[in-house]
């Protein structure tokens, strides 16, 4: 897993913190954070879901964000808009940036949409990515009478689906587009991939139409859910969730999860402080012959307290288990407003397999 999750500290922190008004402003976009930014004012209703939004390298060379778009609002949406940009390790300004969108046009009442944006050109010096929701404009509703039906087949690295789409309206449905998207175990999780498949003929009112898909697991996929959309109308959503291999000869207990500062534990800390996520671990075999070599990466994810539970920040640790002895993985993070946060840990091996279950919840109060 690439170290995006790093965020820096510091004075560099806190210019970022003053440079997010001049980005607001639709000025000069320049680095708010190494994370996803999320508006959280009731009054605005539609917002960018995670702070953390996943990014990872396309067969191209070109950086890919992922996230997800939700409405609060009591009427649909549509021409969100998205500024995406893309940075390296030694400046504040992005390599480059673009405006992106979401995946459905219209976004309903109360509703969500993903997005994926891609960078302009593939930079290798790209390490890290910030989004910021610029805009948006109301809509007139689409019907769902667009309905996804078919087979799941496939192997344990592919998903393959034999579908069909049927128009249960009474007009045609034209430059229909069906979405799959797939997702993770954090909770809630993270959007990792999106795959669309274009039908090339107008439905008509009352008709179907055939479509296949067939597309490479992402590595961490617990499940995905595809939907589909026309010029007027849109479609029922269709979940399904993937079962995942169990690590039946090596497990991992997460332990005494707790937060230090300077060495110290605490439950409590100020903005701006960086804090320390540590918890106790250690390797289990099922057998007297298993070796302990295991690679595994520890992730913290920190969670605002509230009705939403917005995700915060998710960091991560890469590391490796040789012997029965207890390791303390950690991850840094530096709080950036002020509130009550749910930490949570997981750990996983190389291949996105969850090698514990979660641990157990810390709450910290940011003063």
């Amino acid at each position: 897993m690439p170290n995006y999750f790093n965020r820096p500290g510091g004075a560099s922190c806190m210019i970022r913190l003053l440079v997010i008004a001049v980005l607001a402003a639709g000025l000069l976009p320049v680095q708010p954070a190494l994370a996803q930014s999320v508006d959280t004012d009731p009054t605005l209703g539609v917002g960018l879901s995670s702070f953390t939004p996943y990014h990872y390298t396309d067969s191209q060379g070109r950086t890919v964000i992922v996230g997800e778009v939700e409405n609060t609002k009591d009427f649909p949406v549509t021409s969100v808009k998205i500024w995406a940009g893309f940075f390296g390790d030694t400046s504040l300004a992005p390599l480059e940036s673009t405006i992106g969108t979401t995946v459905l046009d219209v976004i309903p009442a109360r509703g969500s949409s993903p997005y994926m944006i891609i960078s302009p050109s593939a930079n290798p010096d790209t390490s890290n990515v910030s989004v910021n929701l610029l805009g948006f404009t109301s809509a007139a509703s689409k019907p769902a009478e667009l309905e996804i039906g078919g087979e799941l087949t496939g192997t344990a690295e592919r998903i393959e689906y034999s579908g069909t789409i049927k128009n249960n309206a009474k007009s045609p449905a034209e430059e229909t587009s069906i979405h799959m998207v797939m997702y993770d175990g954090f909770r809630p999780p993270r959007l990792l991939k999106v795959v669309t498949v274009d039908i090339p003929s107008v439905i008509p009112a009352g008709g179907s139409s055939t479509f296949s898909l067939s597309e490479a697991y992402h590595r961490s996929t617990v499940g995905f859910y595809m939907f589909a959309e026309s010029t007027t109308l849109l479609s029922n959503t269709w979940d399904v969730e993937v079962t995942q291999p169990e690590p039946i000869s090596k497990k991992v207990s997460i332990n005494d999860v707790h937060i230090s500062v300077g060495g110290e534990r605490v439950s409590s800390t100020k903005v701006g402080e960086p804090l320390l996520i540590q918890s106790s671990t250690w390797l289990q075999v099922a057998s007297q012959g298993e070796t302990y070599d295991q690679d595994y990466v520890y992730y913290a994810q920190v969670k605002q307290s509230g009705r939403d539970a917005v995700v915060e920040y998710v960091g991560a640790f890469s590391g490796s288990f040789n012997s029965p002895e207890p390791q303390m993985p950690s991850v840094e993070w530096i709080p950036e407003k002020d509130g009550l946060y749910f930490i949570e840990t997981y750990m996983w091996d190389t291949n996105g397999v969850p090698l514990s279950p979660k641990g157990p919840v810390v709450l910290v109060i940011v003063n």
